[in-house]
């Protein structure tokens, strides 16, 4: 398994898009009805609201309160729940109760203001029949979500998913919640969470069956997707995931992770390419950037550059096993006088010779943009160049691959289209590039 870091210090560079986004975390809802056999509609009004508002997902919640040693139950106080609510970085918390009486639904509910302690109450009734696509427009205009569900979701499907959800959460059991992706594969809400429970249990191959149904504006599940393909050494696929993340979001983590997927794929340059784009290369940089650039420096055998960052790495972090492992690979092949190559690791250069110094490389958990621009600019002169000598070569196919990157990145990028189109005969490039060429002035 390739090594994987939160980046304490990615997380600081939070976008102010993401920052302007409240978080929710939603509670189960209490059942006062002295019907059993309904409560795992509190849990459904739970997951119901969650998914209509992007809020923290029902694992998450379910985790921190076993970590407060608490029974997870409708009947936490509201004291309790504001803590964790708080430990989850949420800025609103809603909860409330439900009754089932007649075929109908009555649902109370109250969203706070974390910050403030500001409450905003509400209530709904609803039949039943047709649950709960009938509770859209609650959804909607009182609860101020998207109701996320296929028109044709049933009540009956709805349940099996919460039921198969909480199996998922709670005993990794995804039988029941597999059987129903397969029967309904158009339900945005299922597949990111069947996706994310099956990547958060390790199961990264079934997981990418459902985080590849997730449409492409959804930046969380390509980000899960490329991490499937690192897990299962798809890298080639990987970098495509990431590349995809980055036309709609500059984030630093996909950044670091397409650099690890091209020196994995040994093309070390454009690795190299990738990170100097990250913020700081010329002065502070992110400490773990700094060790992925010497990983890559290592791949290109040059030992000294790489000594020297991860050098700077230990003075602005600290040693790790890592940093030795790589310094003493690195001090074995060049046999210099390095510092790092002091006494200490005599015994390490003797291990070192069929270590794959790729093996080093740290990918990125962290999913948050930065509020610092990338500048993606040299990827995309280091994809033109290589694509124009390609076809110099006569290797369309591989020019064709070098401009298809480009456009990952930059949809409309004019001299990506323009080849694509001239050079390579490529339809929709052409037809694309019609748009953005104004048609000529009539005299």
């Amino acid at each position: 398994m390739k090594k994987k870091i939160s980046f304490a210090v990615l997380l600081c560079f939070v976008s102010s898009q993401l920052m302007a986004q409240a978080k929710t975390v939603v509670f189960p809802f209490e059942n006062q009805s002295n019907d059993s056999k309904i409560e795992w509609l509190g849990y459904g009004l739970e997951v119901l609201l969650e998914d209509s508002l992007n809020g923290i997902p029902l694992a998450d919640r379910m985790d921190a309160v076993d970590s407060m040693d608490v029974p997870d139950t409708d009947n936490l106080t509201l004291a309790t729940k504001l803590i964790i609510a708080r430990k989850l970085g949420a800025d609103n918390l809603l909860t409330g109760s439900f009754s089932v009486e007649k075929d109908k639904i009555s649902i109370q509910f109250t969203r706070y203001d974390i910050d403030k302690l500001v409450q905003k109450t509400g209530k709904c009734k609803v039949s039943m029949t047709g649950f709960p696509a009938n509770l859209s427009p609650f959804i909607r205009d009182q609860i101020r979500g998207e109701y996320r569900y296929p028109e044709s979701f049933t009540g009956h499907q709805f349940e099996a998913y919460v039921r198969g959800m909480l199996r998922g959460i709670a005993n990794t059991d995804f039988k029941a919640i597999i059987k129903l992706a397969g029967k309904v594969d158009d339900c945005e809400p299922l597949n990111r969470n069947l996706g994310n429970l099956l990547y958060n249990s390790g199961k990264f191959e079934a997981a990418l069956v459902y985080l590849k149904r997730l449409p492409e504006s959804d930046i969380h599940g390509l980000f899960r997707s490329g991490m499937c393909c690192v897990e299962l050494k798809n890298y080639a696929d990987g970098l495509i995931f990431f590349l995809q993340t980055l036309k709609s979001e500059r984030s630093m983590a996909s950044v670091v992770n397409a650099a690890g997927c091209l020196v994995a794929l040994q093309h070390p340059v454009e690795a190299e390419t990738f990170l100097d784009t990250v913020p700081g290369a010329d002065g502070d940089v992110d400490p773990v950037v700094l060790f992925d650039r010497a990983v890559v420096a290592a791949r290109k055998e040059k030992w000294d550059d790489a000594l020297n960052m991860l050098s700077r790495y230990v003075s602005s972090f600290r040693i790790t096993d890592e940093t030795k492992r790589l310094a003493a690979f690195c001090c074995g092949k060049c046999n210099c006088t390095h510092p790092l190559c002091a006494d200490g690791t005599e015994e390490m250069k003797k291990n070192q010779e069929n270590v794959d110094p790729v093996s080093f490389y740290q990918f990125s958990e962290g999913e948050k943009g930065t509020d610092e621009a990338l500048d993606l600019k040299e990827i995309k002169e280091l994809y033109l160049a290589k694509a124009a000598q390609a076809l110099k070569s006569g290797s369309k196919e591989e020019a064709i691959d070098a401009l298809q990157k480009i456009l990952y990145l930059d949809p409309l990028q004019k001299d990506a289209l323009k080849l694509l189109c001239e050079q390579c005969e490529d339809e929709s490039a052409c037809k694309k590039l019609a748009t953005l060429t104004p048609a000529p002035k009539v005299p």
